[in-house]
């Protein structure tokens, strides 16, 4: 199955060396999620060891050896033009009394219902570590949730063995005061199952977050805990939310699904190209210098053998030059470059 913008899905039978291969449709932007399901042939599922070969890039080899040519006339205008426009553009920003600010990194975090329910209880999360991360990390040798992060994360969890003759793996925060105790899909686990939480299929895992100084921590305690007479005041939370939504009873490996990422095409470069249809007055004043004025990577000719696009030309006057592109069903490459005038006009 895929879950890109078109979702599909596909079904084959390997061969007898147990190879499998399967045609996509074109997908753009970022990695394609897919999801692969195995059987026997009789049709009950089964789990096998898939391996997703990877694409090989091939080999780029250029010259180290700089050299210093004249730069090309076309080229030199376009970066004279350009150096013009942005000129242009900060001046007009700066006297407009408009700041321009570095780049701004803004990051998501989707709040689900449980993550809500986990928020309004003991606060909000200082560490958030992906699943899919920890999916990335996780070794053949790996034997579930903690050893993952045990040997990834040691500055965000500590993972240390109750009992050292067999016991179990329990997690801590990092420098953090008094106990950690860990929710798993907004619901607490009990002291009593507190070892079946190391054994947590990684794969499963959708988030692991860390709230530090948790709000409510002495009444999640008591529910950990019911037979202490003291809760500690003040502690740690580890959340947990899995793909099942169920909690820890409810985290179970699927048989024979296998949940992966593969590349896929870069999206198209997209221009900027103003909007003059709904302008304003205020837009009038501004001039438009722009050095590009028109990019459209895809045009699709009719039965005729014709097509036609519209664009604005910016306030520069004079030889403007059109490059066009073409490749036909067969393969065939076609090129050819027109010049026209932009003249003056009349207000």
């Amino acid at each position: 199955m895929t879950f890109g913008e078109t979702r599909s899905i596909q079904t084959q039978i390997t061969d007898s060396l147990g190879r499998f291969n399967f045609n996509i449709n074109d997908e753009y932007g970022q990695n394609l999620k897919i999801l692969i399901q195995s059987a026997k042939k009789s049709g009950k599922k089964k789990s096998y060891h898939i391996t997703l070969n990877k694409k090989e890039s091939p080999p780029i080899y250029f010259d180290l050896i700089k050299s210093v040519e004249r730069v090309d006339s076309t080229v030199l205008e376009f970066v004279e033009k350009n150096r013009e426009y942005k000129m242009m553009e900060d001046s007009y920003q700066f006297s407009k009394g408009v700041t321009i600010l570095d780049e701004v990194v803004v990051k998501g975090y989707r709040l689900t219902p449980n993550r809500k329910k986990v928020m309004e209880k003991y606060g909000k999360p200082n560490t958030v570590i992906k699943g899919k991360t920890i999916l990335e990390k996780e070794k053949k040798w790996s034997y579930g949730l903690y050893s993952v992060l045990l040997f990834n994360f040691p500055d965000k969890v500590k993972i240390e063995r109750v009992n050292e003759d067999g016991g179990y793996l329990r997690a801590k925060v990092h420098n953090a005061d008094g106990p950690t105790l860990v929710v798993i899909d907004g619901i607490p686990v009990r002291d009593h199952a507190l070892h079946l939480i190391s054994n947590i299929p990684p794969s499963e895992v959708s988030s692991f977050e860390i709230i530090e100084n948790a709000e409510h921590f002495s009444q999640l305690y008591r529910e950990v805990y019911p037979l202490e007479v003291l809760p500690p005041p003040r502690g740690s939370v580890i959340a947990i939310y899995t793909y099942a939504k169920k909690g820890l009873y409810g985290v179970r490996k699927p048989i024979g699904i296998m949940q992966a990422t593969i590349p896929v095409f870069s999206s198209p470069r997209e221009f900027y190209a103003p909007k003059y249809k709904d302008s304003k007055s205020i837009d009038w004043l501004k001039p438009d210098l722009r050095t590009l004025v028109h990019w459209q990577p895809k045009i699709i000719i009719d039965s005729k053998g014709k097509a036609s696009t519209t664009f604005y030309n910016a306030d520069n006057i004079g030889e403007m030059q059109v490059v066009v592109e073409a490749i036909s069903e067969k393969g065939e490459i076609g090129y050819q470059e027109i010049v026209y005038e932009v003249i003056k006009g009349n207000k």
